[in-house]
């Protein structure tokens, strides 16, 4: 229960059309909530019916919860709730009687119900509080009205004092920025094998916890008793070293989390650890503390730093484990600290010693700079309160921040850069775009009128993503409101409206929300010294959001744009500035370590800061090496009796992870047979045995599961062992937490290994592996993409319903994660059109390029050029169908187009014959061109018109040319588009006066309708291969033809009766 302040508050009534409304103002939020309840209680609930208004639903559900916890029991009538009606019925006739809470949103139901007190928890504008008068006023009987409402102007006040003190504070500290360490000891528990004698403190005492002076230690010890406890466990706090370094006294919030009670709304994570204090008043007295001591403590000298002894680790509380997302680490009992010793290169050694690494949260945070995380936004004032109602209305922080949000808001808001990897629906985007709205709105009202461009560029993947953010902004904006007539937010999605945007950024603007590719056209092509349209001094900010999407569709585009952003905007960071011209904020899926490393972290300032919600991610970044090895499950056992045999178990610690509790017993008593001693923890019940294990100095192996992973800490590691892989993608990335605290001294414990064990048949565990291995730029897992490409065979198949698969036909086998279509070829399809080459070098022109490695020609010997067609080469037979087409009583519509006829279609202007694939249900029919393409295209059946007998029996003319075992980096195998334009323009261009440009290749094979060749060259003897290979991430396997070959020998005949 919370502790009850005091209830008199200053108050005055009024009367108003014979109401009587009382208007109280507590002097916090924690005191109104205190009133609140003192209010209810003082009445009789039996015979005095109570109604309390809140403006959202959401303020009405944390009210429910925050006066749960003062002991008042109240019901929660929510939005929309189809059983409404009957509640307040029973409500109003006595059968239920406590305390009904509802919004504005439920007005209406409120017509005709007697209640006898009101109130309304927050001062709602005008209207509404008329409105809800109004309902109220219908009612038989006259009921009290209590308005709480908020002290603004004392609170203002309060603020700008101690805005005031921070600021004297920070004006007389050393321009040196060295950074002091606050160290704490987790709690112990009654597992703990020392006995030290400790002194507790009530809960009155505890306002008046001592403080380190003059660099002297002080031992606090608290005692808080656990009622939500069957057994009423006492929990204490053994000691809190406070070690100050240098003159500036900080606290470091993160690590004080661990050594007090969870913040509201984290008991489903903590249940056995109930909060004494509200997180606001625990904010309150941090805040005095900084004010109080950093001052007086300017003048004592630093204290040496004294490593602490590594703690026991306690027994923690149960938690979750049907998925790791919702794990939210908030009160972590090891958060940690290293301290700035030397000044490393980030791009040279990950998590270096020469900035802050803290764990909390679930996130693994890093930063040059003292990071202090915040519980909601209150914790970031920088960020401002209109704001925070504009967030609130949309849904966002409505109880409190999100992992990522809760260091990056400070961090943020105070005008720092920094990049969030993690993974989708974690709160990457609004980790910075309320400062981004904020701050762009700032720079609006000051922006001269005869400037130009924006003061924020937003890029986003594409306008499927980008425009949800453009509402967000839409929203925040108004409700900032603007005393300039610029436009806030300018969205930038058709490159056909370019002239348009080039125009409307002539003149400031706020933000611009583009794409990568259209943000690269402006700035390469409209933006120009004479005219430009974007002014390096007024951007203040470039946010990146979603930058894996960004290298996965547009791998070119990106690394010109990162590459173009400092010429153009002057990012990068000069000798004789200590700042950069703006901030930079960037998130995504992926740590894409070249693009990280080379582009993005030299254009950001030093006080950038490095937020990971994934552990996979960052333990590869962090150096942790991975090793899969196939393995059978009656040999796992001897693998791992190998892998112990080569680490030093005697001075580094292992640690298997199990898929379930009885594996992990079945293992030990194996592992107990071979004469191996290891320890277990497969429930919270044996966090004792794994604080045992770190301290003896010569261990065996701990055996854990999933279960026990978000919350387990078992010190410094250096082999993780998966014994079995998770029951899901995410619990798996979660085991990789382990290394968090081998990260914090990476100059001491270098990396780290993990070996994951794989059977043959975990056919969906090994292609996720895989493509993380090819995203990440990782060594190609040959043996594993083995396994993907046989599985394929072994399918069971219905093939007279089955299309061929293209990757079979393409590169011998396929590599994609499910497939539709058929993995065997019928020997009817293997051989090649009679007119095509076999053998031997061929001469031909580009009729298209679809991809860097496939290619639509025309031999020029078979088929020689008569004419060009809006800029087409056009054979006699291509003319003649065109001329023929051209006539309208020549053009029959096609009666029943069926898979295998021929038929013409008119594709761009153009009459050309088509052979028809197949007949959609749609009633779309695919057919592929033959005499001036080979692609697939669409058309409605009506577009279709019967081919005459006389083009009917002619050869196909257009053939495809494919490369031999070129292939982009990926398991999908598609080439990003903007990859295909470079090679379109750069290689096929056709250059002035030489329009029938020829190129020359060698036949390696031909199969079906393809012809594999080596590699292609044009008349200068370039070769494509190499413009490839050297410009983009490709790989070429070398046993492509053996694997065609083997698809041509798996050939069956047709299966009759299909």
């Amino acid at each position: 229960m919370k502790p009850m302040g005091d209830h008199q508050v200053p108050s005055f009534k009024v009367e108003s059309r014979g109401t009587s409304i009382t208007y109280a103002s507590p002097t916090s939020g924690a005191a109104s909530l205190d009133f609140l309840a003192h209010t209810l209680r003082a009445r009789n609930a039996h015979t005095w019916r109570t109604i309390l208004i809140c403006q959202q639903n959401c303020e009405a559900e944390r009210l429910k919860l925050e006066l749960a916890e003062r002991d008042c029991n109240t019901i929660l009538l929510p939005t929309h709730d189809p059983m409404a009606r009957q509640v307040l019925l029973l409500w109003s006739k006595g059968y239920i009687h406590q305390a009904l809470i509802l919004c504005d949103d439920m007005l209406e139901h409120l017509e005709g119900v007697e209640a006898h007190l009101v109130v309304h928890t927050t001062l709602p504008e005008l209207n509404k509080f008329e409105e809800r008068m109004e309902w109220l006023s219908r009612s038989a009987v006259k009921a009290e009205v209590l308005v709480i409402t908020a002290r603004e102007e004392e609170e203002n006040k309060k603020g700008g004092k101690r805005r005031e003190a921070e600021l004297e504070v920070q004006q007389k500290l050393p321009p040196k920025d060295i950074k002091p360490v606050v160290k704490v000891d987790p709690l112990n528990t009654k597992h703990s094998h020392e006995t030290e004698e400790t002194m507790s403190l009530t809960s009155a005492e505890s306002d008046a916890l001592p403080i380190a002076e003059n660099g002297k230690e002080h031992q606090i010890t608290l005692s808080m008793e656990d009622t939500s406890s069957n057994s009423l466990e006492k929990l204490q706090l053994r000691q809190a070293s406070f070690e100050v370094k240098n003159t500036d006294l900080a606290v470091d919030e993160s690590s004080l989390a661990t050594a007090r009670p969870n913040a509201p709304g984290d008991a489903h994570l903590s249940a056995a650890q109930p909060s004494e204090a509200s997180e606001a008043e625990f904010q309150e007295w941090l805040k005095a503390r900084k004010l109080r001591y950093a001052a007086k403590d300017l003048d004592s000298p630093p204290a040496p730093s004294v490593p602490l002894e590594e703690p026991p680790c306690p027994e923690l509380p149960d938690t979750t484990t049907s998925d790791v997302r919702v794990v939210d680490d908030t009160a972590s009992l090891d958060s940690f600290q290293t301290v700035e010793d030397s000044a490393a290169s980030l791009a040279v050694e990950p998590f270096s010693a020469a900035g802050t690494t803290v764990y909390n949260y679930g996130v693994l945070a890093w930063s040059r700079h003292l990071v202090v995380p915040c519980y909601d936004l209150g914790g970031a004032p920088d960020i401002s309160t209109t704001i925070g109602q504009a967030m609130h209305q949309l849904g966002v922080a409505k109880s409190r921040a999100r992992a990522v949000q809760r260091f990056a808001w400070p961090h943020v808001s105070s005008g720092k850069s920094v990049v969030v990897v993690g993974n989708m629906q974690i709160g990457k985007t609004w980790s910075y775009l309320p400062t981004v709205c904020q701050r762009s709105h700032k720079e609006l009202q000051c922006r001269p009128a005869d400037g130009h461009g924006p003061s924020c560029i937003f890029v986003c993947p594409n306008q499927s993503q980008g425009k949800q953010i453009g509402r967000w902004m839409s929203t925040m904006f108004r409700s900032l409101g603007s005393e300039v007539a610029f436009e806030d937010v300018v969205t930038h999605w058709d490159k056909s409206q370019v002239a348009d945007i080039v125009c409307r950024l002539s003149r400031p603007v706020g933000i611009l929300l583009t794409s990568v590719d259209l943000l690269f056209e402006l700035l390469s092509t409209h933006n120009s010294r004479n005219a430009p349209i974007f002014d390096a001094q007024a951007v203040k900010c470039i946010a990146l959001d979603n930058l894996n999407d960004m290298v996965r569709l547009l791998p070119d585009v990106t690394t010109k744009l990162l590459k173009r952003l400092p010429e153009v905007l002057k990012l990068t960071q000069s000798q004789s500035q200590s700042q950069t011209k703006c901030n930079l904020y960037v998130s995504g899926r992926i740590w894409h370590t070249d693009l990280m490393v080379q582009r993005i972290l030299p254009l950001m300032r030093d006080d950038v800061l490095i937020l990971f919600d994934d552990a996979l991610e960052a333990s590869v970044y962090g150096g942790v090496q991975l090793d899969i090895k196939l393995v059978q499950e009656e040999e796992k056992i001897e693998h791992l009796k190998r892998l112990f045999e080569r680490t030093q178990l005697a001075e580094q610690r292992a640690v298997v992870v199990c898929s379930s509790a009885a594996e992990v017993l079945q293992l030990r008593r194996r592992l107990d047979a071979m004469g191996l001693n290891a320890e277990t923890c497969v429930s919270e019940a044996c966090y004792a045995n794994v604080a045992q294990w770190r301290r003896q100095s010569t261990v065996g192996p701990l055996l854990v599961t999933d279960d026990v992973v978000p919350r387990l800490r078992c010190g410094q590691l250096a082999l993780l062992v998966h014994y079995s892989l998770a029951s899901s993608w995410m619990r798996f990335k979660q085991r990789f937490s382990l290394f968090y605290e081998s990260l914090k001294a990476p100059a001491l414990h270098a990396g780290g290994q993990s070996v994951i064990f794989v059977q043959a048949t975990d056919v969906d565990s090994i292609w996720i592996l895989s493509d993380f291995l090819l995203k990440h730029k990782l060594p190609r897992p040959i043996h594993l993409l083995a396994i993907l490409s046989q599985r394929r065979l072994a399918e069971p198949q219905h093939p007279g319903r089955l299309k061929l698969c293209r990757q079979l036909t393409a590169f011998g086998d396929c590599l994609r994660h499910s497939c539709t279509y058929r993995h065997v070829m019928w020997r009817h399809e293997v051989p090649p059109p009679a007119h095509y080459p076999t053998a031997g070098p061929i001469r031909f022109s580009v009729l298209a390029c679809h991809s860097p490695a496939s290619l639509s020609v025309r031999l020029g010997a078979q088929f020689p050029t008569v004419v060009h067609f809006l800029n087409v080469p056009m054979t006699q037979l291509g003319q003649q169908v065109q001329r023929h087409y051209e006539v309208e009583e020549h053009r029959r519509r096609h009666p029943n187009p069926v898979p295998g006829e021929r038929a013409v279609v008119k594709n761009i202007n153009r009459y050309e014959r088509a052979d028809v694939v197949s007949v959609e249900n749609n009633g779309k029919v695919v057919v592929q061109l033959l005499d001036t393409s080979t692609e697939l295209v669409s058309y409605n059946a009506s577009q279709l018109y019967a081919c005459d007998a006389i083009f009917k029996d002619q050869p196909r003319e257009a053939m495809e040319v494919r490369i031999t075992g070129l292939e982009p980096q990926s398991l999908d195998r598609l080439w990003p588009e903007d990859v295909r334009n470079v090679v379109r323009k750069q290689f096929f261009n056709r250059r002035q006066n030489k329009r029938n440009r020829q190129f020359y290749a060698v036949v390696q094979a031909t199969i079906q309708q393809t012809i594999f060749v080596r590699d292609v060259h044009d008349e200068e003897g370039n070769d494509l291969r190499s413009f490839v290979t050297s410009r983009f991430r490709a790989h070429q396997d070398e046993r492509c033809l053996d694997k065609l070959a083997a698809m041509v020998q798996g050939s069956r005949d047709f299966p009759q009766g299909c």
